[in-house]
């Protein structure tokens, strides 16, 4: 299977959010990336604490580009993502590989924000 995630320009943080939902959570549908420490993937939340992510499938820690939760390891190298499950290589917005087929949305922060 293949994994597209296309990513709008990102606010600072944002961008680290969506590279999580599109190259290491990879669950197929649909994702919106509602600031930098909340994403929405198929209706589920996923928060982020500083280098923790929790989601539905459990908890993840990152470590300067390496990803670890009880579901094994994935490596960020720049725009690459390895792991048990493939691997998911991005170009600009493009993600792709892995196990299905993601959008990621991004830039909602921006345009819920009070003026």
């Amino acid at each position: 299977m293949l994994l597209f995630v296309t990513v709008a320009v990102a606010e600072d943080g944002e961008q680290e959010m969506a590279d999580f939902v599109g190259g290491v959570y990879q669950e197929k549908g649909f994702a919106v990336v509602l600031d930098k420490d909340t994403a929405l993937v198929n209706g589920k939340l996923i928060n982020r604490d500083r280098d923790i992510f929790i989601t539905p499938k459990g908890v993840y820690s990152n470590d300067r580009g390496t990803y670890s939760s009880r579901n094994g390891i994935v490596v960020q190298d720049r725009d690459l993502f390895s792991g048990k499950d493939g691997s998911v290589v991005g170009s600009g917005s493009l993600y792709f590989g892995g196990g299905g087929q993601t959008i990621v949305s991004t830039g909602v922060s921006s345009t819920m924000r009070k003026p």
